[in-house]
């Protein structure tokens, strides 16, 4: 990352979303300022996806159509080229909402992890945070706004395919240089149907007990496995874990 000259860099990866990028591209266009930074991109789509990026290049700061790794190998890249002091990942069936506009004047502590919720399904998703909530789920990617040194120190670990934002929360959530900051906004309607809605990500469940365990605390830990394995399950999974 270069000097950075935004606020926030709201950065979308594609692939493929030639029927769904329009809608996010009208959103972010409502809330586009001077402040604000659009970059995609796109994982050499071969629909009509870099024809509708090329229509609107007026919103887009900046676009790369190329061959990637995946999801986060591609938002890896991304990050290399944003300039803002937040980073903000959006998909591409997601749409902007007010609450973006709103968490905008709050983004005051460049060390601090700003979140917030969304629409998913019809409904708001939006709550504060613990150790125990986050080893339960995860915090919305579409919700949540990264300081820029979050990705000095870190990057999207792409063994894990589907989670690799989770794996990132929980060990930013972990280091002291980082804190979380909860706010009651909703930011963006989450799309219905994206890929870790139907694959599942078998390196992180694998690992995520020992995750959970090292990052998040013994109390945690033991909530979690009491919830996933009962208590007798628990005690064993503690003792094996040793």
């Amino acid at each position: 990352m270069e000097k950075q000259a935004f606020l926030v860099s709201v950065i979308c990866v594609t692939r493929n979303a030639a029927s769904q990028l329009p809608g996010l591209i009208d959103s972010v266009r409502k809330y586009k300022t001077a402040e604000v930074e659009f970059i995609i991109i796109d994982g050499n789509s071969t629909d009509e996806t870099v024809n509708c990026i090329k229509q609107n290049k007026d919103v887009i700061d900046f676009w790369l159509s190329e061959p990637d790794k995946g999801i986060y190998d591609a938002m890896n890249k991304a990050v290399g080229y944003a300039h803002g002091k937040w980073l903000y990942f959006i998909g591409a069936d997601d749409i902007l909402l007010d609450g973006f506009a709103e968490m905008l004047p709050r983004l005051e502590d460049d060390s601090t992890v700003y979140y917030g919720g969304v629409i998913y399904h019809g409904k708001p998703l939006s709550k504060e945070f613990d150790n125990y909530t986050l080893a339960k789920s995860n915090i919305c990617h579409q919700a949540i706004f990264y300081p820029a040194a979050v990705f000095k120190k870190y990057s999207y670990d792409t063994k894990y395919v589907i989670w690799a934002d989770f794996h990132l929360n929980i060990r930013c959530w972990a280091d002291p240089e980082f804190k979380f900051e909860y706010h009651k906004l909703i930011v963006a309607n989450y799309g219905q149907g994206g890929f870790s809605e139907t694959a599942v990500d078998a390196v992180f469940e694998k690992e995520r007990e020992g995750l959970i365990r090292k990052y998040l605390g013994a109390y945690a830990y033991w909530r979690f496995l009491n919830r996933q394995h009962g208590a007798w399950g628990m005690i064993k999974r503690i003792f094996k874990a040793a």
